[in-house]
């Protein structure tokens, strides 16, 4: 099931409620050719559109078990849509079901209906209790028609610092995301939520496993992953790149499974991640595909403007759709069958590591400081397009906030929790609830026990890619010897050598020395397509300055900021675009 929505009801609910909403359904349908569809019952109604083979959909019963998502598996296979059911309402086995993933249950049309998401919370749903009414969607905008489609602005200054929203909020007011591991029932108008599993992962550092043990066990997880999803889905494509993740999910392979396993890289053929894929692919006998994002994909500005307003739909404003859009663009020339990838492996690599101390505690000073190098740092809004006021709000209730999400205690551990419970959670699982609508998408680096085992590793057994150079080398000796796209190879990062201490310093001061002259110039680095895209919607915009027009309705906006860019005399940084865009999908309702 591509997209769903469903409205329990109590007898004090609003009558406009008590029928499908048609401007909360035309949320849901992806174009005119695939409309929603409704079911009314006694004490609520669904909406549905792009329902799957493999769903149960039974309008004469009411009977109701879908997957919001093409794949569902576990490490042992595929997961039929008829163990869903007792899954959800018993909250036995979800956790063992790879993110991301989510599942719908009603038994008949007088039934509570029950619905799930995966333990990482990657599959993106969303929740909206009013007075007498309950809903959830895996679309924010179609909740946001129930409530009346006011927007968030403590959100939208989120989404103006850091590009992408953390906790639980969402552009509209009292629209929230799911948390992690949640299984919520809705009955009589009263949305009720359970944990079937830990919502943080959080490791027994009493006793935690020695590097060796971990990458043993971690390497196991892959070998029995990939071999048995190859086999079982022999026409799977591997989303192969330059970096590490891929490059471990590669070694996770059998040598024997490899000759003939496709491949696919999103790039121009002259970047490091092509050349390298398409090295790697040579060398096993894997037919490649290159991705190109070039100008020639774009057939018109126009056509680039109605594209980020889609991709725009599908992120539910609260991720860059100008990143989304290429990729959308690129993805209609392919088959959307089964495609794995590895996404994760920054928590294996402390991500956050750079810069902070690894013998600190969780505090306010370092949260901050993280923020202004960070978090703030790729995807934020240019300070001159904001009104001064709303923008010294939002960067302190963004600061507040943060500091409320970071643990205490090990300052490095809770810089794990934080990119695999929020940017992960909700930066990647926006784009990540996108493509698993589309194909069959699996991430066995997303295992739980995976995950389990990389936040117990002690952090200084990961910074520099320690743990994954090890596991690359576990997995494949001869492979883990191929260098990345930094130059370094797995083998030679999972050393500790004083050659590669060195090597990893002079690397790492060429990256801080990166970062400060962006933060000199307070330069914003755009997404794989993205400069483009800005150019050819900016170009439409001056072009056709009613279709941006609701910018100058909201106050958070400068006005002469605006004229100045729409004259062209002032450039614009594609983030800022992205949030631009955002604003102008969002404030027009359907």
């Amino acid at each position: 099931m591509r997209a769903f929505l469903a409205v329990s009801l109590s007898p004090r609910a609003a009558q406009h409620l008590r029928r499908p909403v048609p401007a909360a359904l035309a949320c849901l349908g992806s174009n005119e050719s695939e409309p929603a569809q409704s079911d009314v019952r006694d004490g609520g109604w669904l909406g549905f559109a792009g329902p799957d083979p493999q769903d149960i959909v039974d309008t004469a019963t009411g009977r109701f078990t879908v997957r919001l998502g093409r794949a569902m598996r576990t490490a042992d296979g595929d997961v039929p849509t008829d163990r869903l059911a007792s899954m959800i309402e018993k909250g036995t086995g979800l956790a063992a079901i790879v993110p991301p993933f989510g599942g719908v249950h009603r038994e008949d049309g007088a039934s509570s209906l029950v619905a799930a998401g995966d333990w990482l919370g990657l599959r993106q749903l969303y929740l909206w209790r009013g007075n007498g009414v309950a809903a959830i969607s895996t679309s924010a905008r179609a909740l946001a028609v129930l409530t009346g489609g006011e927007l968030d602005p403590v959100a939208l200054g989120t989404q103006a610092m850091i590009g992408w929203q953390i906790g639980d909020g969402t552009v509209f007011e009292d629209v929230t995301v799911l948390p992690p591991a949640t299984i919520v029932t809705l009955r009589d108008g009263v949305a009720t939520t359970r944990q079937y599993a830990s919502s943080s992962a959080a490791p027994d550092t009493s006793a935690p496993p020695t590097l060796d043990e971990a990458v043993d066990e971690m390497a196991e997880i892959l070998r029995t992953w990939l071999s048995r999803y190859v086999h079982d889905h022999p026409d799977s494509v591997l989303q192969l790149t330059g970096g590490h993740d891929s490059r471990i999910l590669l070694a996770a392979i059998p040598q024997e499974a490899r000759k003939g396993l496709r491949t696919m890289t999103v790039g121009d053929k002259d970047v490091p991640d092509v050349r390298i894929a398409a090295s790697l692919s040579s060398r096993y006998g894997m037919p490649h595909r290159v991705l190109p994002l070039g100008e020639d994909l774009w057939p018109s500005p126009a056509e680039a403007h109605r594209l980020a307003i889609l991709s725009s739909y599908e992120l539910d404003g609260m991720a860059s759709p100008l990143a989304l859009a290429p990729l959308l663009l690129a993805e209609s020339r392919l088959e959307q069958g089964h495609r794995f990838s590895g996404l994760g492996g920054e928590v294996a690599r402390g991500f956050y590591y750079a810069g902070n101390p690894s013998t600190a505690t969780t505090s306010p000073r370092l949260v901050e400081r993280l923020a202004r190098w960070r978090i703030f740092a790729n995807e934020a809004v240019e300070p001159e397009a904001l009104d001064p006021e709303f923008y010294g709000h939002a960067r302190s209730t963004t600061l507040a906030t943060l500091s409320d999400l970071f643990p205490p205690g090990d300052w490095l551990r809770a810089t794990d929790h934080f990119y695999l419970f929020q940017r992960m959670h909700r930066w990647s699982g926006t784009h990540s609830s996108v493509a698993a609508e589309r194909r069959f998408f699996i991430n066995p680096m997303l295992d739980r026990r995976f995950i389990e085992l990389a936040l117990a590793v002690a952090p200084a057994d990961k910074r520099d890619s320690i743990l994954l150079g090890r596991l690359t080398k576990r997995l494949d000796p001869t492979l883990a010897r191929i260098p990345l796209d930094t130059g370094l190879s797995p083998a030679r990062l999972g050393s500790r050598t004083a050659l590669t201490r060195v090597a990893v310093a002079t690397l790492t001061g060429r990256k801080v020395a990166s970062k400060v002259r962006q933060r000199l110039r307070r330069g914003r680095r755009p997404q794989l397509g993205a400069e483009h895209a800005s150019t050819l919607v900016l170009e439409h915009w001056r072009a056709n300055p009613a279709s941006c027009a609701a910018l100058y309705d909201l106050p958070l906006l400068r006005r002469e900021w605006l004229d100045e860019v729409l004259a062209g005399s002032r450039q614009v940084t594609p983030t800022t675009m992205a949030f631009l865009v955002n604003l102008v999908a969002v404030a027009v309702r359907p």
